[in-house]
């Protein structure tokens, strides 16, 4: 389901908008954890948190005005999806995920396919769909300045200033916390 909320959310709203909001699982996930499972957060994380929704409130300001708030809904909704699948492998760390995400690669693939029209891409949009795939997911760390900048060069569709003013805060809160709480992660 955080697939196909994904997946929508590109549809309604700003891959930037997208991005941004994907950029916050971790702060989600630390907030799911702490619910479920009793894990607490050092003070930098909950400082980092704290400007992550920032953030989002900067950006969500602009994504009400253009008619994007049904897309960052659904982003949110990837986001929180994404965040209790984290929090279960955590819980569960000596379980095999793979099983779990093969099958729901596939219940996905199901799921949108009544919908799919692969004929409507074009050799182009193909290449480029690879592209933003590859990078994506191949540089995950990067993935919402490179996702914003592809798609920019790609397409044109150019982040508002209230997107990029939130999504900066979003991307230096998430830096931060990583830098600061886990400095040879930052380095690695």
């Amino acid at each position: 389901m955080a697939t196909v909320c994904f997946l929508n959310a590109l549809r309604l709203s700003t891959v930037a908008d997208v991005l941004v909001i994907d950029a916050t699982i971790p702060f989600v996930t630390a907030g799911i954890a702490w619910q479920v499972i009793g894990e607490r957060e050092e003070w930098v994380t909950l400082g980092a948190t704290l400007a992550a929704v920032v953030g989002v409130a900067v950006m969500m300001g602009a994504a009400a005005s253009g008619g994007r708030v049904a897309g960052n809904r659904l982003a949110f909704g990837m986001a929180v999806l994404m965040s209790i699948v984290l929090v279960l492998i955590r819980r569960n760390p000596g379980i095999s995920m793979l099983p779990a995400v093969g099958l729901s690669a596939v219940l996905c693939a199901l799921i949108v396919l009544p919908f799919a029209r692969p004929p409507a891409v074009s050799g182009e949009e193909l290449v480029l769909l690879a592209l933003f795939g590859t990078s994506q997911f191949g540089i995950g760390v990067l993935q919402t300045p490179l996702g914003t900048l592809w798609v920019w060069l790609a397409f044109a569709e150019m982040p508002g200033w209230m997107t990029l003013a939130g999504g900066a805060i979003v991307v230096a809160a998430v830096v931060c916390d990583i830098a600061i709480r886990r400095p040879q992660e930052a380095i690695t």
